[in-house]
């Protein structure tokens, strides 16, 4: 499901929506939107805990299954990063500014 790419950038091969393969850089997590972010999350969640319980034998080597750990740690911090903004946003724009006065006329 998920492959890693060395050269030239270090990265994961995912399927978009449209089932094609893309690469996710590492560098480049802070460029893809929440949606794309949560369906990589939830494969990579899904095929580290079947590593993890011996469901399935991992053609990939120790060090490419922490990879794997480590960008999913790394999309999740986006995700939370991402909320964290959308909420500050919220408490900005949409707090009460206090009373209004009327000016007499």
């Amino acid at each position: 499901m998920f492959s890693i790419v060395f050269e030239p950038i270090y990265g994961i091969i995912y399927e978009n929506s449209k089932k094609e393969n893309r690469v996710m850089g590492h560098k480049e997590i802070h460029k893809f939107c929440d949606a794309t972010l949560k369906r990589v999350l939830e494969g990579l969640k899904s095929y580290n805990n079947d590593v993890k319980h011996g469901y399935v034998t991992p053609s990939l080597s120790k060090e490419d299954v922490e990879y794997l750990r480590l960008f999913e740690e790394e999309i999740e911090e986006r995700l939370k990063h991402h909320d964290q903004m959308r909420r500050w946003e919220m408490y900005v724009n949409e707090r009460p500014l206090g009373s209004r006065r009327e000016r007499p006329e």
